[in-house]
C-alpha cells in the first residue's frame, strides 16, 4: 500500500513542477544576467568558440567548473532554461530559510524578499552557492564528509559568498579524524585537477586577464554605482579612505573566526559569517543577497521579529529601481549587511544577558545528554 501512495505522490510532485514551469515559461521576461553570459557562454564553450576567460567570454568571472553547472539550463529553449533557473533558485531560498527558521511564515518572506526575487529573476545562480553552505553546514554536524565537500564545490558557484563562510566552516570540521578530511576534500581537489585538464592549467591567468579587460562593476575602484553594495565601492563613493574601510573589515572577519573557533559551527555563527562576509567580499551586489535572507535574517525573523522588520524594510527601494526611478538608491543597500549584523550582535548580547550562568560541569553535562 505505500509504495503505490509513493508513485502516486511523485507522478503528483512531477505534475505540479512541470505546471510551475509551464506558467513561468509563459510569463517570466529572460533575465538579463541569463541573456548575456550564463547561457550563451556556456554554449559556446561546448561548441569550442571559447576556452573561457578569452575574447568570446568576456564578462564571465565564476570558476570554470560552473560551466558544467549551467549546461542543464543552458541547453533547453532560452524561456524554459530561464524558468528552470528560477524555480531551482526559488526553491533553494525556501529551503534553506525553511530548515534554518524552521517556520513556514519567514520562509515565504525570505523568498518574497525584493533582493532574493532581483536574485533569481536577473538570471544569476547565487542561491547555488546558498546551497552549498547550508549542505556543509549540515554535513558537518552530522559528519558526512562526502555531502561536506560536496557542499564546499557547491559554494564555491560564487566565490565571493566564501570568503569568510568557507574559514568558518571549516573550522567546524577541525575536529574531525584525518580519514574524513581526506574524504572530504576528495570532490573539490577532484574538480580543480579536472578543471585544469579541460580548461586549460593557464585558466586562472585568463581569469586574471578577463579581469583586467573588464571589470565587473561594484569592485574596489569601480565607477559603477548601479546595485552597487560593496563596502569599498560604497564608502569609495562617499569619499572614506580604503585603509580604514579595510582595517574594519579584517576585524570583523577576525571576530567572527574567533566567534566560531571558540563557539564552534552553530546556527549563530553561521549567521555571523554569512552576513560578515557581505561586509567583507570585494564584490558584492544586491542580488547576491539570498543568502542573507535566507540563514541570518531569517533566524533573527523567528525569534524577534520586529528587530528583523528593519533590515527587510531597506530592500522596498529595489521595487523602484527596477522601474528605473533614482538609481543611486541602490548606495542604501550596502546598510543591510550592516544593520543586519548589528541587529544579530544585539540579539546575542541580549541573549546572553538572559541565559543563567552554568558551571562547567553543567555544560559537559548538557552536551553529554
Amino acid at each position: 500500500m505505500t509504495a503505490p501512495k509513493t508513485v502516486l505522490g511523485l507522478l503528483a510532485s512531477v505534475i505540479a513542477v512541470a505546471g510551475v514551469l509551464w506558467a513561468l515559461v509563459a510569463v517570466l521576461p529572460i533575465g538579463y544576467d541569463f541573456y548575456h553570459w550564463y547561457r550563451p557562454i556556456p554554449l559556446a564553450w561546448l561548441h569550442g568558440e571559447t576556452r573561457v576567460y578569452d575574447e568570446a567570454s568576456r564578462g564571465f568571472f565564476p570558476p570554470p567548473w560552473v560551466i558544467w553547472e549551467l549546461l542543464p539550463f543552458a541547453l533547453p529553449d532560452i524561456h524554459l532554461g530561464m524558468a528552470m533557473m528560477v524555480l531551482v533558485g526559488l526553491g533553494i531560498i525556501a529551503w534553506v530559510a525553511f530548515q534554518h527558521g524552521g517556520r513556514a511564515w519567514a520562509a515565504v518572506l525570505a523568498v518574497l524578499c525584493p533582493y532574493s526575487l532581483n536574485g533569481v529573476l536577473v538570471g544569476t545562480f547565487d542561491a547555488w552557492s546558498l546551497a552549498g553552505i547550508y549542505v556543509a553546514y549540515l554535513a558537518a554536524a552530522r559528519r558526512a564528509p562526502w555531502l561536506f565537500g560536496l557542499g564546499l564545490l557547491l559554494a564555491t558557484t560564487k566565490p565571493q559568498h566564501i570568503l569568510v563562510t568557507g574559514p568558518v566552516l571549516l573550522l567546524g570540521v577541525r575536529g574531525w579524524p584525518r580519514p574524513l578530511l581526506l574524504k572530504a576534500a576528495v570532490i573539490p581537489a577532484l574538480t580543480l585537477v579536472l578543471s585544469f585538464a579541460v580548461f586549460g592549467p593557464d585558466w586562472p591567468v585568463r581569469w586574471w586577464e578577463n579581469y583586467r579587460a573588464q571589470p565587473p562593476g561594484g569592485y574596489i575602484g569601480s565607477a559603477g554605482t548601479y546595485l552597487v553594495t560593496s563596502t569599498y565601492a560604497a564608502t569609495n563613493l562617499a569619499g572614506i579612505p580604503l585603509l580604514p574601510v579595510a582595517v574594519g573589515a579584517l576585524l570583523l572577519a577576525g571576530f567572527v573566526l574567533w566567534q566560531a573557533w571558540h563557539e564552534g559551527l552553530t546556527h549563530g555563527t553561521l549567521a555571523l559569517a554569512v552576513t560578515a562576509n557581505a561586509i567583507v567580499s570585494p564584490h558584492m551586489l544586491s542580488q547576491e543577497y539570498v543568502g542573507l535572507l535566507a540563514i541570518p535574517w531569517v533566524g533573527l525573523a523567528v525569534r524577534r521579529p520586529w528587530l528583523a522588520a528593519l533590515p527587510y524594510a531597506i530592500s522596498l527601494p529595489v521595487l523602484f529601481r527596477a522601474q528605473g526611478l533614482w538609481d543611486r538608491l541602490g548606495l542604501l543597500d550596502v546598510t543591510f549587511p550592516l544593520v543586519l549584523m548589528a541587529l544579530l550582535l544585539l540579539d546575542r548580547h541580549r541573549s546572553v544577558a538572559v541565559r543563567p550562568s552554568r558551571t562547567r560541569s553543567q555544560e559537559m553535562a548538557a552536551t553529554a545528554s
